[in-house]
């Protein structure tokens, strides 16, 4: 028998001329939910005869797109409700989209919400085999790799136990070892590392960078704007289901830090337009602060999550460079700063006190003052006040960094805290000195390393 095969030789030309790179292409992706004001409302308009609506439309995603090359670390960026978690499960085929089309070439693997894919009621060395033969491994093929995912996830016995008796960061431990150990060609990461231990995060982001270095592709979803600098050559900023800007890590991050403080925290005081409680307490912009600092940049602090007991009210916050006084920018060691607040109270405080606290970006704490660590007393004799905190710049490493502001009353030696604003300032720390990005936290200056003489006598040591 003769089999006669046609082949278009124009197609083949052209295949090896123009070869496929991009590894994950998006095209116009949307994804609509109809959102109801009860399950009583999804049966009415199914039964209703004049087909009234009773749903609300939600855009979660509207004509996104954008193509991934080979090799690309992309970090995905955005509010929580932006649409990066759709648009991931979009990709990893959880949720259909509404409309719209998505390729990923090659095999992927996909570490989204915590215990996805998992049965419960199968062991974690079971679950190995199934969500393995789910990505097209043999139970051969799994059995191999066996050692090295549990190895890696070290959940010890637990392998041998059913999944529902996991805790969270045991689901996170063998869920991110299975991702790896199938040698995807896409990775695709939401926040789920976030709920491991620290030691289990550091140890997922080394193997993340041995990926990267393979030369494998990898999507990351994260609130971190430092693990986008740091990790990813491309960075996409989602706002409100679209795409609000796409190219370089340092610039997307910046303009998306820059919008969260600005646009939608911090008010130009020449354009202040804010709601008023007459019920409680003037809210509209103080025109003190209006007539005296009309070229500062004022966080309002209300916008921030916050708790306290309703005694005071921490109302708007800025940071300046003390000895020009004009709004700070990036900091740098040895600057001397001002951090002016402005608050109102509601009751007689004995002892009153603000306090700062900086964190870095994995919420370790840099430095907390307070005015009575240094014995400065303040005195409200009005309902609001306007409090400056002076220093010098501490010498830290480079970075973004978040300052948090507390309201204090203090008697007997007992501290209240009458209101607390987290992470409200954000301050970038930018020095040109080498030693500024070491990677660790705190600078240590006047360091002397040198070569020591090795003809060292033996001398014996008494004890």
């Amino acid at each position: 028998m003769n089999i006669v095969v046609f082949i278009n030789v124009n197609n083949i030309l052209s295949y090896c001329e123009m070869p496929n790179r991009f590894a994950v292409e998006v095209k116009k992706l949307s994804k609509t939910y109809k959102l109801y004001g009860s399950r009583y409302h999804v049966l009415g308009e199914l039964v209703h005869p004049l087909r009234k609506k009773y749903h609300i439309k939600f855009n979660a995603l509207n004509e996104v797109s954008f193509q991934l090359n080979q090799g690309e670390v992309l970090g995905i960026i955005g509010r929580n409700g932006s649409g990066k978690s759709t648009l991931l499960k979009i990709l990893v085929s959880v949720v259909s989209p509404t409309s719209g089309t998505f390729e990923i070439k090659g095999r992927y693997s996909a570490l989204l919400e915590l215990g996805g894919g998992f049965n419960k009621d199968m062991t974690g060395i079971e679950n190995v085999y199934f969500l393995g033969a789910i990505q097209g491994y043999s139970k051969r093929e799994m059995k191999k790799r066996l050692p090295q995912i549990l190895e890696f996830a070290e959940i010890g016995e637990y392998a041998y136990q059913p999944v529902k008796t996991y805790s969270s960061g045991m689901y996170v431990r063998l869920a991110f070892s299975i991702a790896i150990h199938i040698d995807p060609d896409v990775l695709i990461v939401d926040e789920a590392l976030a709920v491991g231990d620290i030691r289990f995060q550091q140890k997922c982001f080394r193997r993340i960078r041995q990926f990267k270095e393979s030369g494998k592709t990898i999507l990351i979803c994260t609130h971190s704007m430092s693990a986008v600098n740091d990790f990813c050559n491309r960075a996409i900023w989602l706002h409100q289901g679209e795409i609000q800007m796409d190219g370089d890590p340092k610039r997307v991050t910046d303009a998306y830090s820059s919008f969260m403080n600005s646009n939608e925290a911090s008010i130009k005081v020449k354009n202040h337009n804010l709601p008023v409680d007459e019920t409680e307490r003037n809210d509209s912009f103080p025109e003190k602060l209006a007539k005296n600092y009309s070229s500062i940049n004022w966080v309002d602090l209300r916008k921030f999550e916050a708790f306290g007991n309703g005694k005071a009210h921490l109302e708007f916050a800025a940071i300046m460079d003390a000895q020009t006084n004009k709004q700070a920018g990036k900091l740098k060691a040895g600057q001397k700063v001002r951090i002016m607040i402005f608050l109102q109270f509601f009751s007689e405080m004995l002892n009153p006190g603000i306090e700062l606290q900086l964190n870095d970006k994995h919420g370790t704490t840099v430095f907390n003052l307070n005015n009575y660590m240094y014995r400065h007393s303040l005195k409200f004799k009005e309902e609001s006040i306007l409090v400056a905190v002076e220093f010098k710049f501490p010498a830290i490493t480079n970075g973004r960094y978040s300052l948090s502001f507390a309201a204090l009353d203090r008697e007997n030696q007992k501290t209240e805290y009458l209101h607390w604003v987290h992470d409200a300032l954000i301050i970038d720390v930018f020095n040109f000195d080498t030693q500024y990005k070491q990677g660790g936290l705190v600078v240590i200056n006047e360091v002397d390393i040198k070569n020591m003489n090795l003809n060292i006598e033996n001398k014996s040591v008494e004890y």
